[in-house]
């Protein structure tokens, strides 16, 4: 009689093969060890860090520019409510709330008499634009609004719906 030792016999090629393959049953133990892990961490750690990751750090804002030199014929062209873009990116970086124009004034020096003084351009103006705008706050960066960097100092290329220049950030103030 011959004897049956089935300890002895190999497994076929296509055992074999299946031994070392990915299934369904081992993605569903890997998606389950997923969420376990993401409970635990839920459960364990202080509510708030959970909180600080998805918060929205957006914080309302006021700034003010200072446009220097607009010839008295543009003045009228910023007005409050105007929608500003960034001339740059072109994205929106708040809304004017007021604008106030301010004598443009020159230091001339006088080479014959070695004087200098302050004279008053009569038909220029300085204008500073107060601006509000919902800005985000990235920590070592700063503010910014739509990608554009608001910090007092700060050049800035602005686009009103009448008038486009190029100004400095004068006063940054969180609401």
């Amino acid at each position: 009689m011959s004897e049956n030792n089935t300890s002895a016999i190999k497994p076929s090629k296509k055992a074999e093969r299946k031994k070392g393959r990915f299934n369904i049953v081992d993605l569903i133990i890997i998606i389950v060890a997923v969420v376990l892990i993401a409970c635990i961490v839920y459960v364990f750690l202080p509510s708030n860090i959970i909180k600080g990751l998805f918060a929205d750090k957006s914080v309302e804002i006021e700034y003010s520019v200072e446009i220097v030199g607009v010839d008295k014929n543009f003045v009228e062209n910023i007005k409050e409510n105007d929608n500003v873009l960034d001339g740059v990116s072109k994205a929106e970086i708040g809304t004017v709330t007021v604008s106030s124009g301010q004598p443009y004034e020159e230091f001339i020096y006088n080479v014959t008499d070695g004087s200098a003084e302050y004279v008053m351009i009569e038909n220029k103006q300085n204008i500073i634009v107060t601006i509000t705008a919902k800005a985000s706050y990235i920590e070592g960066e700063g503010y910014s609004v739509n990608g554009t960097r608001i910090a007092v100092g700060e050049k800035l290329n602005m686009v009103f719906p009448n008038y486009k220049c190029e100004c400095y950030c004068i006063d940054l103030t969180v609401k």
